[in-house]
């Protein structure tokens, strides 16, 4: 980090590790096994309101880009504000493989237009026994952790750890607890 970017209060992403945001693919069998987790089929990614002049045109290029790659996998991607004012893409499907890599291209546009401070997670539904399961990535740290929503403003902590000591040798897993943040109410 430079000194001006200290100075104004910006923050750079981690070098970009497919690898990371990738492993949730081969980490949701485990999750299947050991955790009872069964992909609900979508996901989305989540950032910052752009600029006026350039969110139209991103959010144009961002949605060409993710409907031609989805047009391969019969995928279905739409935009959406949540609560806050934050945006969301979200892809829905079965192949959890080509959601990803969807996610990654958005996130990979944003950051060569300039945009990556913008970006802020991206969250993967799964359903455990009828109740839904969220894992998210965080860009800033570029790790993984659980969110389960039990009721408004309440979260199942005991089952996020418990799911947080499965995941951890197949997953990227933030360190620190104080980071699993809660996102309420994910359009997701």
């Amino acid at each position: 980090m430079g000194f001006l970017d200290g100075l104004l209060g910006r923050t750079r992403l981690p070098k970009s590790n497919e690898d990371k945001l990738f492993a949730i693919t081969t980490a949701a069998v485990d999750l299947q096994v050991s955790g009872g987790l069964e992909s609900a089929g979508r996901c989305g990614i989540v950032f910052r309101h752009l600029p006026p002049g350039h969110f139209d045109q991103l959010a144009l290029d961002v949605r060409q880009l993710a409907e031609l790659q989805s047009q391969e996998e019969k995928l279905t991607v739409e935009n959406r504000s949540d609560a806050l004012g934050f945006d969301w893409l979200i892809v829905a499907g079965s192949d959890l493989e080509a959601m990803v890599a969807t996610l990654h291209s958005v996130a990979e546009t944003l950051i060569e237009q300039g945009f990556g401070d913008l970006l802020l997670a991206c969250a993967f539904r799964f359903q455990q026994a009828g109740k839904p399961v969220y894992w998210v990535y965080g860009y800033k740290q570029a790790a993984f952790y659980p969110f389960i929503p039990s009721g408004p403003h309440a979260r199942d902590n005991a089952e996020e750890l418990r799911l947080g000591a499965l995941a951890k040798s197949s997953l990227p897993l933030e360190p620190q607890l104080e980071r699993w943040y809660a996102l309420w109410d994910i359009p997701v």
